[in-house]
């Protein structure tokens, strides 16, 4: 059976050309920290990496923090702006499970910033709350939600923040290669992605930190990353993270990118609305992410939905990928005011870099099918 995937939102599949550049680096010896001549040829491999890294990013190449992955570089994030002493501390309702657990262990009073139904930060709330507490705010906040794709206003937001004295911490995992560059760099103190959002391997990540930001030392050893991060780094996932940002963060790449996934991102709801009752298109009247499709059809419950699209060749997903494998109903949505009869019948569909012409389509035909008597 040929499978159709559209679950890029979680992971997307590995591009030849980072696989090329991983494998490259595998076949060097040595160690990037020690001195001699083939630790040197790979501290070059992953300084190269970097400068490549800081092109996709817009950044400096030594304002980048290489890490394990997405979560490691928040909690990092997360370590230094509570060490910098900044508060009161602002938590956007919708952020992933990686911020969401421990921004509440490392601030047990922080205050969650309400979304509305588009899942989008509410500002004036967020200014009046500013204005009331005083202090040296600091908002966590994503840059594009990974359930509904909806993209927060990141410039409006840190130009308030950023003149109550403030800081902003930003999730940017969803924004990398699927919106320019200019949409988000300088906007954030702390800005992280992740390699196999982009198809680049898991198991690599990055924070990029706006000058006057101090790192913590949250692992202390041998004192890799400028001190900001001990342990060997790996070299290959770093090689192969930069090889997928090089090919798919250019202006040309993004800008391709967004007319393959909007236009099937549209051709999936278009065929949907017309024929399914109640379906709720969550965020369509605000700006998404182009490849991003969240819809929920009263009745037929999220994990049905998955499973019966699997068994049709079909992968979409229910909710964030980082919940153990669970199908449970969404936070995200309840918090934007949603009740059950959404919340827990929503999956997202997420187009990316290998989708064909013709894929929205293709899927919405298999979910009418597989959901006709539910939702016709």
């Amino acid at each position: 059976m040929t499978r159709l995937y559209a679950d890029h939102n979680a992971t997307s599949p590995l591009r030849r050309i980072a696989r090329e550049a991983m494998l490259a680096a595998l076949d060097l010896t040595g160690n990037p920290s020690s001195v001699h001549g083939e630790g040197r040829v790979v501290r070059a491999v992953m300084e190269d990496s970097r400068e490549a890294l800081g092109v996709a990013l817009a950044c400096a190449p030594d304002a980048i923090t290489f890490t394990s992955g997405a979560t490691e570089a928040l909690q990092l994030a997360m370590d230094s702006a509570k060490a910098m002493g900044f508060s009161p501390v602002y938590l956007s309702a919708v952020e992933h499970d990686a911020v969401w657990a421990y921004a509440h262990v490392l601030w047990p009073d922080l205050t969650v910033v309400p979304v509305n139904e588009s899942v989008l930060v509410e500002i004036d709330w967020v200014r009046a709350r500013i204005a009331k507490d005083g202090g040296r705010p600091l908002l966590i906040m994503q840059g594009a939600n990974s359930e509904t794709g909806t993209v927060q206003p990141l410039n409006r937001l840190s130009t308030l923040v950023r003149s109550a004295g403030g800081a902003v911490l930003c999730d940017g995992v969803q924004l990398l290669g699927k919106v320019p560059s200019s949409d988000f760099a300088g906007f954030a103190d702390w800005f992280v992605v992740s390699s196999h959002k982009i198809g680049g391997p898991g198991g690599a990540g990055a924070l990029v930190s706006a000058p006057g930001i101090v790192l913590a030392n949250s692992r202390p050893g041998g004192g890799q990353e400028k001190g900001a991060r001990s342990g060997t780094q790996n070299v290959a996932a770093i090689a192969g993270f930069a090889a997928a940002a090089a090919q798919a963060c250019s202006d040309e790449a993004v800008c391709a990118y967004q007319m393959l996934t909007q236009t099937e991102r549209n051709g999936f709801e278009l065929a949907l609305a017309e024929q399914v009752r109640g379906l709720v298109i969550v965020g369509q009247s605000a700006r998404r992410l182009p490849n991003t499709s969240c819809v929920a059809a009263p009745n037929w419950e999220a994990a049905r939905q998955v499973m019966a699209l699997d068994l049709a060749g079909f992968a979409v997903s229910a909710g964030s990928a980082c919940s153990s494998g669970k199908v449970k109903t969404s936070r995200v949505l309840s918090a934007a005011g949603y009740g059950p009869e959404v919340a827990s019948c929503a999956i997202r569909a997420s187009f990316g870099w290998n989708t064909q012409i013709g894929d929205g389509h293709l899927l919405a035909a298999a979910y009418l099918k597989a959901g006709a008597r539910y939702i016709l």
